[in-house]
């Protein structure tokens, strides 16, 4: 199954556009790529923009087949129209570079509404993790466009078994308080569950349905079993290697495995 196929369910079919926001760590913007690869040949139009910063796109070892487009007026709030027309294929959406080297930064959640008016599916990366393979959000964090219709929250599973400290969690002293993983210790997948769970944690504000992508499967020690999926308590939960055009290793919904 791919990711496509298998996050469908969840996306109201009727709408004439879809907002999906990801957030967590552990492969967002390989998430978003490897998703709109998927849409974009079905004939979706598609774009990826965000509302935090993104890997500049251009740089990437993979480039994508599209367009960037810079509208430096979107890294402000909405007060006029986009003027955006259709534009064939994927898009890239951003306002500019950023300071920081191999950077772009996105737009202001107030222009999605415009997005909504041009394009079958937005693709928003709302959160920001250094690379790391696991996060807990900070009180800014994330940053979910309003009418948001599926999050994805994300978590590398190669965290599994490694030391919590900087160099594997990003914010790690917001992950102890949340998931009560000591300095040091190895973070196991009880920790993971209290992370997805928590009010605070990988969801954190979030009231759009939920989908738990457990990234990374072939670097992890092992793989949850159904049950351990189900303690999650998301819409639904996929164990996942991107890299693969059948990307989706297992799958959980709320009602029972997919």
């Amino acid at each position: 199954m791919n990711l496509a196929e298998a996050l469908f369910p969840l996306i109201p079919g009727a709408r004439a556009s879809r907002v999906l926001a990801f957030v967590g760590a552990g492969g967002k913007t390989s998430a978003l790529f490897h998703l709109a690869r998927e849409l974009e040949p079905q004939g979706w139009s598609v774009v990826v923009t965000t509302t935090t910063h993104l890997a500049d796109p251009r740089a990437e070892p993979e480039p994508i087949r599209g367009n960037v487009v810079f509208r430096p007026e979107m890294e402000s709030p909405r007060t006029r129209a986009s003027g955006l027309g259709p534009i064939p294929g994927l898009t890239v959406l951003v306002s500019r570079e950023a300071d920081e080297p191999g950077k772009v930064v996105g737009i202001d959640p107030t222009w999605i509404p415009d997005l909504k008016a041009v394009w079958d599916f937005i693709l928003v990366e709302a959160d920001g993790s250094k690379g790391l393979p696991v996060k807990a959000p900070a009180s800014h964090e994330p940053v979910v466009p309003p009418d948001t219709d599926l999050v994805v929250g994300l978590v590398g599973l190669d965290c599994l078994g490694m030391p919590m400290d900087g160099r594997t969690v990003h914010r790690p002293e917001i992950f102890a308080r949340i998931t009560g993983c000591g300095p040091g210790a190895p973070i196991a997948w009880e920790h993971l569950a209290a992370l997805v769970r928590h009010p605070e944690g990988l969801f954190k504000e979030v009231h759009a349905p939920r989908a738990v992508l457990l990234n990374k499967a072939d670097r992890a020690p092992f793989l949850p079993s159904l049950r351990q999926l189900g303690e999650l308590a998301a819409d639904l939960v996929l164990v996942c290697k991107l890299e693969s055009p059948d990307s989706v290793l297992l799958s959980w919904r709320a009602e029972g495995p997919a």
